[in-house]
């Protein structure tokens, strides 16, 4: 079960701290939310993700993970934060702002619906190897604030000890305050990694944090010292060097 309080978790044990999305289930884009959404109460529309894909190239969160989100912790704040762009975005494609408010208001039900969200062959599997190694699995995600209870519904809950999610810490991945509030509150492990899709969030934002990075399911160039096909190759690396990890603990500040 995943835990609402964070103190209840045993201390300095060795830690996976993974991405979610294109990490441990497949990408779920955002346009295909309100793509669905059309779908839904627009039958018809004639309209294709490529309309909707550059109109969310920004107004999300993570596109100013420098910046503090704070006042944005509580769950209707964060939605409502990300209304407006839902809304332009329908007026972009043609609808009025009446039935473009109408249709915005219907993206939240879509993307917290956890049948969007479909899990790699390996996930479990990998998730089950490594705890029965003697890692403790955390998620810390740029991600929508029911993101626990997807978790939850996918079955990971058993695996999964606690979730750091952007939209209630406040503090997007690869600023260094998203990384610093988990590994506080996990209470500095030694052992540690990050597993994710994403170069920049994912792997030289943990790196900057002092945690070792795998790359997994992503082609994108870049110096990475650890890359990964899939998640059995991830779990490798983090067999073969855990040994290392043990006998070296860094200091996580």
């Amino acid at each position: 079960m995943i835990i609402s309080d964070i103190s209840d978790i045993s201390r300095s044990q060795p830690t996976i701290l993974w991405d979610f999305g294109g990490t441990l289930v497949h990408f779920t884009n955002w346009r295909g939310a309100l793509m669905d959404v059309l779908d839904e109460y627009e039958p018809g529309h004639g309209i294709d993700q490529e309309q909707i894909r550059p109109l969310l190239r920004d107004g999300f969160p993570w596109h100013k993970p420098e910046e503090s989100h704070l006042h944005l912790s509580q769950p209707e704040a964060w939605w409502a934060n990300l209304e407006p762009l839902f809304v332009k975005t329908y007026q972009r494609v043609g609808f009025n702002t009446k039935r473009s408010r109408f249709l915005a208001k219907q993206v939240r039900r879509h993307m917290i619906d956890h049948r969007r969200y479909i899990l790699y062959e390996d996930t479990i599997p990998v998730l089950k190897y490594l705890v029965e190694n003697g890692w403790r699995h955390v998620i810390l995600s740029n991600h929508m604030p029911e993101l626990p209870e997807v978790v939850k519904a996918l079955g990971l809950s058993q695996f999964i000890e606690a979730c750091f999610v952007s939209a209630v810490t406040g503090y997007e991945k690869p600023n260094p305050e998203a990384f610093r509030i988990a590994l506080s509150a996990l209470g500095n492990p030694g052992a540690i990694w990050m597993v994710g899709d994403n170069f920049i969030s994912d792997i030289k934002g943990a790196e900057t944090a002092g945690i070792p990075a795998i790359l997994v399911h992503s082609s994108e160039p870049g110096d990475v010292k650890y890359r990964a096909n899939n998640l059995f190759d991830a779990a490798k690396i983090i067999r073969e060097n855990q040994l290392v990890q043990s006998a070296s603990p860094f200091s996580n500040t």
